[in-house]
């Protein structure tokens, strides 16, 4: 699959870049990541040159990873990733602490959801984290993904085995509006 950009009213998703290492390596080693997403930690500058190189590469390559770097605009910084497996229609998100709490999120998942809705045959996306990222879902639950439950996950942890996960699924049908059925936290 050969990449390509989504744009919306205030956002570029594109490719990252190896001008992007440096601020991956940054963001990623904020503490928040180790409890809640699947990277190696300690997080290195290595990792951000592998991630760039290799996985976002290998993924666009095989058609199995579609991933993004979030973009205020063209050749803006960095503000965060995004992207879908494929095989399984689960999208995956992170921004830098900075840019938490100002819609970038929503804004940059809805389009995401557009382009596998738009470019594949997939009925479903699915969305999942691990219990207690409430900044992950509420992103969803603005989405207009409907929650289905808490369990071990499909994405595998840093150990090799499921997390305790909070699941939603968004249909090609469904409206996009929030629905009822989150859990109530905090």
């Amino acid at each position: 699959m050969e990449p390509f950009v989504l744009r919306t009213a205030g956002l570029v998703l594109d490719q990252p870049t190896s001008a992007d290492v440096d601020d991956i390596a940054r963001y990623c080693s904020d503490p928040v990541f180790e409890r809640f997403l699947t990277i190696p930690w300690p997080y290195h500058r290595t990792d951000a040159v592998a991630f760039v190189d290799r996985y976002v590469t290998a993924g666009w390559a095989d058609d199995s990873e579609w991933t993004w770097a979030i973009r205020k605009g063209d050749d803006s910084p960095l503000l965060g990733v995004i992207g879908v497996r494929r095989e399984i229609g689960m999208v995956g998100f992170w921004l830098g602490a900075e840019h938490r709490g100002r819609g970038i999120l929503p804004e940059a998942l809805t389009a995401v959801v557009d382009a596998v809705f738009s470019r594949t045959a997939r009925d479903d996306v699915r969305w999942e984290c691990v219990i207690g990222n409430t900044a992950s879902m509420r992103v969803a639950q603005k989405c207009g993904f409907t929650f289905t439950g808490a369990g071990l996950g499909q994405v595998l942890g840093r150990t090799g085995a499921p997390s305790a996960s909070w699941t939603a699924v968004l249909r090609r049908d469904d409206d996009r509006a929030p629905k009822a059925g989150w859990p109530e936290v905090a």
